[in-house]
Parts: C-alpha cells; structure tokens; sequence
C-alpha cells in the first residue's frame, strides 16, 4: 500500500513535500529546509506526512529558480519574494 501524495483538507489540494520534490526534480531534504525557512507557507500534518496547499506549487518554483538555479541562498530569496508581496 502506497501513502497517498495528495490530499484534499478542507477543500483544498495539499501535496505531501515528497511529491512536491518530486514534481521540481529535488530532494525532500531541500524541500524540507525551504518549507521551515517559512517559504512555502502553512503546512499540515497528515498521515502520509506534511503537506503543503498545491497553489503553493508556483511559489516553490520561483524558489526553485532563484536558489538552485541562479544559486541565490534562502534566506536571500526569503527576501526577494517578500518584497513582492
């Protein structure tokens, strides 16, 4: 039997972090530091593990960008899209 890797809270998609790395081809672990820097937002704690709001998926892949890609730290990119908010 398989955990399921998304799942439906209080009406709304959350996808466990597994699936979320998965989906942007990078470690658990990776996502697992973005999540507690606080850039992914509230998550919740579900039998298959934690698990963030799929509308957080396009904030995962400006992080995504801006630290592995263009080598910005989190606590930088942090920053960066709090500016913009």
């Amino acid at each position: 039997m398989t955990a399921a890797r998304s799942i439906e809270i209080r009406g709304e998609v959350y996808l466990t972090l597994e699936l979320a790395a998965e989906c942007f081809e990078v470690e658990v672990a990776w996502v697992r530091e973005v999540y507690d820097t606080g850039l992914l937002g509230r998550g919740e704690a579900t039998r298959a593990g934690l698990a963030i709001p799929a509308e957080g998926l396009d904030r995962l892949a400006r992080v995504v960008h801006l630290a592995r890609h263009l080598g910005v730290e989190l606590e930088l990119v942090a920053i960066v899209l709090d500016s913009g908010r």
